[in-house]
C-alpha cells in the first residue's frame, strides 16, 4: 500500500476535527457586550401607564394610572408624573391619591409625594368623605403611616382642619397634628 493510502484516513480524521471544532466556534452563543449605563439617564421609562393589582381572591386591590414613569439604573426607586393611586377594599374604591409628582422606593415602600397633593378617603356608612390637600406627603405603604411638614388642609363633612404638618398612623387610626392647628368643628 502507498504512503498516501496510509495517511488519508488521517488526514480525513484531522480533518474533519478541525471543522468540527471551527463550527462549534462559529454557533457558540455570545452575550451581546454590556456597556455601562449612565447613572443619570433611565434605564427604562413608560408613558401612559396603567397598572392594576388584584388580591387572593381576584378582587380590584389597587390602581396607578401615570403619565410617565421612569427608573434610574441600580437604583430602588421608580419615579412618577401625574399619578393616580386608587385603594380598594373588598372591591370598591377606599382611597385616591392624586399628585404631581412621586418617588416610591419598591423595597422599603416608602414613598414622597410633591406637587398638587390630594388625598380622598371615600364615604362609607359609618364615616363621612375626607379631604386632604397639602403640597408634600410621605407615606410608607408597608406600615400604613403618613406624614408631613408642610401646610396641610383637612376636609371632613363639615368639619375643617387646618395646621401645619400632620402624622397619621392608618392601622391605629391616630392623627396627630404637629404646629399652627385650626379647627372649625361641625358635628
Amino acid at each position: 500500500m502507498n504512503r498516501t493510502a496510509r495517511l488519508f484516513p488521517i488526514g480525513l480524521m484531522l480533518g474533519m476535527g478541525l471543522l468540527a471544532f471551527w463550527l462549534n466556534v462559529l454557533t457558540q452563543w455570545r452575550a451581546p457586550e454590556q456597556r455601562p449605563k449612565n447613572p443619570n439617564e433611565p434605564e427604562y421609562t413608560v408613558e401612559q401607564l396603567t397598572a392594576t393589582r388584584f388580591d387572593e381572591r381576584g378582587e380590584l386591590q389597587q390602581r396607578l394610572v401615570t403619565s410617565k414613569m421612569w427608573k434610574l439604573p441600580e437604583q430602588e426607586q421608580v419615579y412618577l408624573q401625574q399619578m393616580d393611586v386608587k385603594q380598594y377594599r373588598a372591591g370598591t374604591l377606599d382611597y385616591q391619591l392624586k399628585s404631581d409628582r412621586g418617588v416610591y422606593n419598591r423595597t422599603s415602600g416608602d414613598g414622597q409625594f410633591d406637587g398638587n397633593v390630594n388625598l380622598v378617603r371615600q364615604a362609607t356608612a359609618q364615616q363621612r368623605a375626607v379631604y386632604l390637600q397639602t403640597s408634600t406627603l410621605q407615606l410608607n405603604t408597608q406600615s400604613g403611616i403618613l406624614r408631613n411638614k408642610a401646610p396641610v388642609a383637612i376636609d371632613d363633612g363639615q368639619s375643617r382642619i387646618r395646621a401645619t404638618g400632620f402624622y397619621y398612623n392608618h392601622p391605629a387610626g391616630q392623627l396627630k397634628l404637629l404646629s399652627d392647628v385650626r379647627i372649625s368643628y361641625a358635628p
